[in-house]
């Protein structure tokens, strides 16, 4: 078959990501009229569709009269940068109408770490890692090597109109990184001892590491992080209050809508492959994405990749 093939998933997971109802399963520790604490999790890239979950799951607790603190449980190596700011702003939000104390299960590196930075402490655990601070940029090198030749075929509006370049993307490339670099010291740098130069290297540290250099404030559990979140609150008494989880948790798939008439051929592992029809016409697609994710590209083909360094 001459067709390719780009994954997909199939309408029904993309209804689901999107549209999935928030469901609290409220685990009671105290009466009825207790305030409660909300634990929300990520697990996961910081995707579009992750992010969006929990950004659905954070709205519901600034609007849920009974939440008075959020506690938000991660496991996350970061993304794409747009996705991983919008991850920040939620956090950031909340974090400014009641106490939200981030919880470090496995990695909050990168985006993901620029997700929690916003919150009043951050909790891992000795193996946790954290950190990454920094943004790479990932661009087809074919389109960067043709972009002059492709102005034999294209009439443009302006000279910078749908062009790009090395010396272009890493000015691009520093903007984020200044600003990534500019939030955590904002928000972590009472607490940091590294310099800002040693920030933006992009290290990563184990928890205890990161409790001793600022990048998080002490080690402990889910259950630590509740009771920190609870302390935080001043609506909240000693012991007297329930612990709520949210029930539908974030999507781990990248979600890519099948066009209406679209063929397709069904996988497994509930993967729909979007066979592409075979026609002369001009397509268009993004020439570079940027990333603040934690790890080495699966497939660098065809690709060039800027880092900041």
């Amino acid at each position: 078959m001459t067709a390719s093939y780009v994954i997909a998933v199939t309408l029904a997971l993309v209804i689901a990501a999107i549209f999935a109802p928030v469901i609290w399963n409220g685990v009671p520790s105290g009466g009825d009229d207790d305030p409660s604490v909300a634990v929300i999790t990520l697990r996961g890239g910081t995707t579009d569709a992750n992010v969006n979950a929990v950004k659905q799951d954070l709205r519901e607790a600034r609007t849920n009269e009974s939440i008075e603190a959020v506690v938000l449980r991660v496991d996350s190596p970061g993304g794409p940068v747009d996705s991983s700011e919008e991850f920040y702003l939620a956090v950031n939000r909340t974090a400014s109408e009641m106490p939200v104390v981030a919880y470090v299960e496995g990695t909050a590196a990168s985006g993901g770490y620029y997700g929690i930075v916003p919150a009043d402490e951050i909790v891992v655990k000795p193996s946790s890692n954290v950190g990454s601070i920094g943004v790479i940029v990932q661009a087809p090198l074919s389109l960067i090597e043709q972009v002059e030749q492709q102005g034999e075929t294209f009439v443009r509006s302006g000279p910078d109109k749908a062009q790009i370049s090395k010396d272009g993307l890493r000015e691009d490339i520093e903007v984020l990184q200044r600003s990534f670099v500019g939030t955590v010291m904002r928000h972590r740098g009472e607490q940091l001892t590294l310099s800002r130069e040693e920030v933006a290297n992009g290290n990563t540290y184990l928890g205890a590491q990161a409790t001793q250099n600022g990048f998080a404030d002490r080690i402990g559990d889910t259950e630590l992080a509740i009771e920190r979140a609870a302390a935080l609150s001043d609506d909240i008494e000693g012991d007297g209050y329930d612990v709520v989880y949210q029930g539908s948790g974030g999507a781990e798939f990248n979600v890519i809508i099948v066009p209406a008439g679209a063929e397709t051929v069904q996988g497994a592992n509930n993967v729909t492959y979007l066979v592409h029809p075979d026609d002369s016409e001009t397509t268009f697609r993004e020439p570079v994405k940027y990333y603040a994710v934690w790890g080495i590209p699966a497939d660098d083909n065809n690709a060039t990749v800027i880092r900041n360094d």
